[in-house]
């Protein structure tokens, strides 16, 4: 199996505390860490002029967004975060002036076509965008690893009452998640004229090597006869 493109995952914060990072302080903790990083060992300044969220529909602010989250809680779900992170390689192949917008476009996308798959109407969300250091392997130089940070309500609009929004990996809705972030991501990188492909190709098998091997194999009828 080739390396994945791009690795889409989620999480939800339920309303009861059952330790920590959990319930309500839970989410405005993980809210609060989000607005105030955008690294992981970098603790930005405290400064509301310095804005972080990218706002569609739930705020501006780490305070604001976990009121809009309170608001529009499920029975079971006060909020979803989700992450959105492309392929540190493929993304070192995108002119750094534009990953920032790229990775911002790729987020709504995927935001806006997964819920439209699952037949719900987009909900609102706020998103943000945080960058952090691969670990080089085999002496190579770690790379750039930008991701969103993306946070959605437990229900979603509809014509007459909100929708809870469940998302169950039993009934396949990861799978879905998944590949609308591939396909996005693979036609963005496509729209730019990026080749990337060749970095995911399956290594072929060496056929020459392979015969020699079949020549030189003991054969077993042979070997359990002896």
């Amino acid at each position: 199996m080739s390396k994945p493109i791009i690795i889409p995952d989620w999480a939800y914060k339920g309303h009861k505390r059952a330790g920590r990072g959990t319930g309500r302080q839970g989410l405005k903790a993980t809210l609060k860490y989000l607005q105030f990083r955008d690294q992981r060992n970098n603790h930005l300044a405290q400064n509301h002029i310095y804005e972080r969220w990218q706002d569609r529909g739930m705020g501006v602010s780490y305070g604001e967004i976990f009121k809009n989250c309170d608001a529009l809680q499920s029975k079971h779900v006060l909020a979803w975060t989700w992450v959105i992170s492309p392929a540190p390689d493929l993304m070192e192949l995108v002119p750094r002036d534009q990953r920032r917008e790229l990775l911002y476009e790729l987020t709504e996308r995927v935001v806006e076509d997964y819920h439209t798959e699952r037949g719900f109407d987009v909900p609102e969300y706020s998103y943000l965008m945080h960058s952090a250091k691969t670990k080089g392997k085999d002496g190579e130089p770690p790379q750039e690893h930008l991701h969103t940070h993306v946070v959605l309500p437990g229900t979603a609009p509809s014509t007459a009452d909100r929708l809870p929004v469940y998302n169950n990996t039993t009934k396949g809705h990861d799978r879905v998640f998944r590949e609308v972030a591939a396909q996005h991501f693979a036609d963005m990188l496509d729209e730019r004229g990026i080749d990337w492909r060749p970095l995911r190709e399956e290594p072929q098998p060496d056929v020459q090597r392979d015969e020699s091997i079949a020549s030189d194999a003991i054969d077993l009828d042979d070997f359990f006869s002896r």
